[in-house]
């Protein structure tokens, strides 16, 4: 019986090809997507999309879709190097596309008018906005605990409102 459970441990964390297939065989899902790509549907979260698109490629989970995990990326914020992981810090944040001065404007204006701590950061990073599924004019919000709330592919002509909303039913809250 130890043997056997031994098995199944190393099962689960062995990253070959052959390891892959057994685990498809027996559903056991790897490791990594075990403890890093949990899906939430939830009220807050908004457009869940709980499946996971991949048992093995942690990769493939971590990809911007509402209710998964923030994606780490090492990016650039006031010349210091930081984890996209190290932005969101305890607060709601917006991360928006290098074209979103609008998102920018809206965090703030949402941010005063619910009394609510929201960080908005651009990130310039081309590969972590295709991962994430946003474009140069797109947004996420990410709650405190790194999980993506919500994603924005296009700026909608009234970012504040759309925030707002987004923020207001998310914290069950009136007022958005």
């Amino acid at each position: 019986m130890r043997r056997h459970r031994r098995a199944i441990v190393e099962q689960h964390w062995d990253s070959s090809p052959a390891a892959a297939a057994e685990r498809a065989v027996l559903g056991i899902i790897n490791a990594p997507v075990v403890h890093m790509g949990y899906r939430y549907d939830s009220a807050a979260v908004i457009a869940p999309e709980p499946a996971l698109p991949s048992t093995e490629n942690i990769e493939l989970v971590l990809d911007g879709t509402p209710g998964s995990r923030l994606p780490h990326a090492w990016v650039e914020r006031d010349g210091t190097r930081v984890s996209t992981l190290d932005l969101v810090a305890s607060h709601f944040t917006l991360l928006v596309g290098p074209d979103g001065a609008t998102w920018l404007r809206a965090a703030r204006e949402v941010a005063d008018r619910l009394l609510i701590p929201l960080r908005a950061t651009v990130i310039d990073t081309p590969d972590w906005l295709r991962q994430v599924g946003i474009p140069e004019q797109g947004a996420l919000l990410v709650r405190p605990d790194q999980m993506i709330a919500w994603r924005a592919p296009t700026t909608p002509p009234d970012p504040a409102d759309a925030l707002g909303r987004v923020l207001t039913r998310i914290l069950a809250c009136t007022g958005g």
